[in-house]
């Protein structure tokens, strides 16, 4: 997933209401500017390691979270060709790649 962060932080670099969008590493969490606010995307993973489609355990949906992803991040991802579909429910994102993996973050404030 270390690729797929660094990627996806380079596609949400280029948005222009989004900024200090970097890879924060070894856990694959992109964290960025936007919206008043600074946001962290955090790969979710199962028990097997793999990235889940389903994430359990997800903080409860925020305002805020769900309006970044749905006004700054989807639309971003949706018109780079790497990208399939983007979707958004409350402040987890779903993206499936133009390869056809997927996988779904979880978009919370920073610290």
């Amino acid at each position: 997933m270390g690729e797929e962060a660094v990627h996806l932080a380079d596609v949400l670099e280029a948005h222009p209401s989004t900024s200090d969008v970097t890879d924060s590493g070894v856990q694959g969490d992109i964290v960025f500017t936007a919206a008043g606010g600074t946001w962290v995307l955090d790969f979710q993973s199962g028990l097997d390691g793999e990235v889940s489609q389903n994430p359990s355990g997800a903080p409860t949906p925020a305002d805020s979270p769900a309006v970044v992803l749905r006004d700054v991040v989807v639309p971003e991802l949706l018109t780079h060709p790497a990208y399939r579909a983007a979707a958004a429910d409350g402040d987890t994102l779903t993206v499936h790649l133009a390869t056809g993996r997927h996988y779904t973050l979880t978009l919370t404030p920073a610290a």
